[in-house]
């Protein structure tokens, strides 16, 4: 009678081997559940991290943007109406300011910040005039000549707001989302050069209906997909901190120079005043006090002529070190 014996051994045997396969399964499955989970935890982390600095940038940017709008509508606009009040000014350039391309002050620089001016108040924006979020963003963001270049006809732009949207990092910036699809940090990466996550930001799918083995590949596929989302996020938040900082620093190297053009015109307005609007008829303290007014509004148009990004959205590299230029400029003693 071994048979029996034998189909007894043989079924206690497979059993056994199912017994087995069913607690490796099981334990697959857990193993799956803790990598999945891990992903899960790595590609959040990932995107608050990106959303905070993306919030941050904007705000800077948006700042600076608003920063120069009221420039514009307080102290560049009573430099102009000061300014033009004198007669036989004669403006020498300076090796230093030419090196800025804002020495030529009387034929350039006036003319330039009286366009922006102008195209600014064309846009409804003039003074007591709010802006909103979109335009101050790329007010921030753009330079003088790429927001307020008038048409061949001489006609002003009649909104701010639309550059923003139609520039695909401003949009994301301004609101997280593309116009033309994308969203969180997929469009993120898209416009700040890095590789598009849409398809990563898909994964994590459902693991109770695979076998073990196969939810546990597909875990670490997850993990490692997780693992690039990081890097990528890593990636774009040090752009987005190169951002907010160069405009940090440009923000504040503004707000110097306005402070001292705002001093300038209030001392120009009291030697014009005493000693009448002749230029020529001025004593030479009141003189300097011209010379130093035109320094501070040449300075101020170099700020206003320099981006912090370019149309495609990306930082400008240069600007920094012309920043820095302009901040040692404000320092230096006028000629």
């Amino acid at each position: 009678m071994p048979i029996p014996i034998i189909l007894g051994v043989a079924a206690a045997a497979a059993g056994l081997y199912g017994a087995a396969k069913g607690v490796s399964g099981a334990i697959d499955h857990s193993n799956a559940k803790g990598l999945n989970d891990e992903a899960r935890t790595m590609v959040n982390v990932s995107n608050q991290k990106v959303e905070k600095h993306r919030e941050s940038t904007n705000k800077t940017l948006e700042d600076y943007g608003q920063r120069k709008l009221r420039a514009f509508n307080g102290v560049i606009a009573d430099f102009i109406t000061t300014f033009e009040r004198l007669k036989n000014v004669e403006v020498m350039g300076s090796p230093e300011l030419d090196k800025l391309n804002a020495g030529d002050f009387s034929n350039n620089t006036l003319k330039g910040l009286r366009q922006d001016y102008q195209a600014l108040k064309d846009a409804g924006l003039g003074l007591g005039a709010g802006m909103g979020s979109g335009a101050a963003l790329a007010f921030g963001a753009y330079n003088g000549t790429m927001l307020l270049a008038t048409a061949s006809t001489g006609t002003a732009i009649s909104s701010l707001g639309g550059v923003a949207a139609t520039n695909a990092t401003l949009a994301w910036l301004g609101g997280g989302s593309l116009a033309a699809g994308g969203y969180g940090m997929a469009g993120g990466m898209m416009v700040l050069g890095g590789i598009v996550a849409g398809p990563a930001l898909a994964i994590f799918g459902h693991i109770l209906g695979s076998k073990g083995e196969e939810a546990l590949n597909n875990a670490r596929s997850n993990l490692e997909q997780a693992k690039t989302i990081r890097d990528h996020a890593n990636l774009m938040a040090g752009k987005l901190q190169a951002i907010e900082q160069v405009t940090a620093l440009a923000n504040s190297t503004f707000s110097k120079i306005s402070a001292q053009l705002r001093h300038a015109v209030h001392d120009m307005k009291i030697a014009i005043e005493t000693h009448g609007e002749d230029y020529r008829a001025l004593p030479q303290d009141s003189r300097n006090v011209v010379l130093s007014s035109v320094k501070f509004a040449q300075l101020l148009k170099a700020m206003i002529d320099t981006a912090i990004l370019d149309e495609q959205g990306n930082l400008v590299l240069s600007t920094e070190k012309r920043i820095q230029d302009i901040a040692t400029e404000l320092t230096a003693p006028s000629a």
